[in-house]
């Protein structure tokens, strides 16, 4: 089946997304969230232990054999998607990272141990993988890793780990001399140290966490670890490009109540409407580039690394865009800061840092294209990867979360979707 035929979603996908829209509608309405920023954890315990044990959310992923959901790719970004639409504080996101990397790493006696812990939400986890800049690479690497007579220990300092605090297993990208390896590093371990991070989102905390003989226990290494790295990258990027659509589908829905509740003369009326239809041109691009890449990710195509940089970036720069356009929106509203626009722009700023930046992703990709073997005459038979749909396309012919038309003052309202 071609990567384009498997973009619109299914019945289960739907109603997938559907039950997660509103549970999380339901429990994590904008009081509750601002409500549990400022508690210890950042995030509510009770909440997160009901998407593990009712939606079975820390495990969607995870195999079946390790007790999860089994699920794919395009449905983990549907979550994801709702996840953002809330800005849900909790461990989520870091946790299927820790998930996603056991499963990379190829260890059965970890994966045997941690990944059941992980798809119960009993245990969190997070991955820790970037350096300074965020960027994240094996070589030179943040971390290195020796091997003494009483077994491993690292040394060094990852930053942008998500949710270090609450995890109970870091996995750990690191150099051992020159070869690229992966670990893992349990809660409490010796020489084990997170210190918040600096940032604008107080929706998700970041850690600066640092490793002084810190024991760990070896996963994987050379080529394997570097390709464990590349497919958990990938997935983070993938997620957090999903979060970015539901955060612009947020902004959108909230743009598309204040124009039908406003009243004021036709002209006004005609702005607040320019301004709502660039936001549904900019939510159907992402929301296409996102699909695109959990499909091309599924189909475990050639270009799903890439597929999911160009979403990471195509979403990343249009969340930045339409939450500006959405504050000078209701700047008018004389709310100030404490409207959740800003909230939402503060993590559309911040999220983009967790994995090197706009300048990082461009520059990736154009250096994938430059060892292109399309372009680079690979010979008889050699094919260009398929090109990414038109960003002016939606994903599968679906508006957003509601009818975006918007009628002229006194005239009928939108219909409904």
């Amino acid at each position: 089946m071609a990567i384009r035929d498997s973009l619109a979603l299914t019945r289960d996908q739907r109603a997938l997304r559907d039950t997660v829209r509103d549970f999380l509608a339901g429990q994590l309405p904008s009081a509750a969230l601002r409500g549990v920023l400022d508690t210890g954890p950042g995030y509510s315990p009770e909440l997160h232990a009901r998407l593990a044990g009712e939606l079975g959310l820390t495990g969607l992923t995870v195999p079946g054999e390790f007790g999860g959901r089994g699920l794919g790719p395009a449905e983990a970004c549907l979550v994801h998607t709702e996840l953002g639409r809330v800005l849900y504080p909790g461990p989520l996101l870091a946790s299927r990272m820790a998930a996603e990397a056991l499963l990379a790493a190829g260890d059965h006696t970890a994966a045997g141990r941690w990944l059941p812990l992980l798809a119960a939400g009993s245990v969190n986890g997070t991955i820790a993988a970037a350096d300074k800049d965020g960027l994240w690479s094996a070589a030179p690497g943040p971390v290195r890793a020796h091997l003494t007579p009483h077994g491993w220990r690292l040394y060094g300092r990852c930053w942008y780990v998500v949710a270090a605090r609450v995890a109970g297993i870091v996995v750990v990208s690191a150099l051992a001399g020159s070869v690229p390896a992966m670990f893992l590093v349990e809660a409490g371990a010796p020489g084990l140290r997170s210190s918040a991070q600096p940032g604008l989102d107080s929706t998700r905390r970041v850690c600066v966490t640092a490793f002084e003989a810190t024991p760990a226990i070896l996963l994987s290494q050379g080529e394997n670890a570097a390709a464990a790295l590349d497919r958990v990258e990938r997935d983070f990027l993938l997620a957090t490009a999903a979060e970015a659509v539901g955060g612009i589908g947020w902004c959108l829905d909230a743009a598309v109540v204040y124009a039908e509740n406003r009243e004021r003369p036709i002209g006004s009326f005609r702005e607040v409407a320019h301004v709502c239809v660039n936001m549904i041109a900019s939510f159907q691009a992402a929301e296409a580039a996102v699909r695109y890449a959990a499909a091309a990710a599924a189909d475990g195509a050639a270009e799903a690394s890439n597929g999911a940089r160009n979403a990471a970036l195509q979403a990343g720069q249009a969340y930045r865009e339409v939450t500006e356009a959405a504050i000078r929106l209701f700047g008018g509203m004389g709310s100030g800061l404490k409207h959740d626009a800003h909230l939402y722009y503060r993590r559309a700023w911040s999220a983009e840092r967790l994995s090197g930046g706009p300048q990082a992703h461009r520059a990736a990709l154009a250096a994938a294209a430059n060892h292109d073997p399309a372009d680079r005459g690979a010979g008889p038979g050699a094919q260009r990867p398929p090109r990414l749909p038109d960003p002016r396309q939606p994903a599968d012919g679906a508006r957003p979360g509601r009818d975006v038309r918007l009628a002229q003052p006194g005239a009928p309202g939108p219909a409904s979707g």
